[in-house]
C-alpha cells in the first residue's frame, strides 16, 4: 500500500540549533548518562518544523 503526502513549501529551509551531543544522538550515538538526549533533540526538530509550517498559514 502506497500513501502520498502533500508537503507544503517542500523547498523551504528549516534551521534548528542543536548542541554537538544532540546532533550526535540524532545521528545514532548513544549517551548512557543521558537517555533522554535523543528524545529532547528530536522534539526540538519537530517543534521547529511545526513553527515553520504554521507561520506561513
Amino acid at each position: 500500500m502506497s500513501v502520498q503526502v502533500a508537503i507544503p513549501q517542500k523547498e523551504k529551509k528549516v534551521t534548528v540549533e542543536l548542541t554537538v551531543k544532540e546532533a550526535m544522538a540524532l545521528g545514532g550515538y548513544r549517551f548512557n548518562d543521558d537517555p533522554k538526549l535523543r528524545t529532547d533533540a528530536r522534539k526540538r526538530v519537530l517543534d521547529s518544523l511545526d513553527k515553520t509550517l504554521l507561520e506561513t498559514k
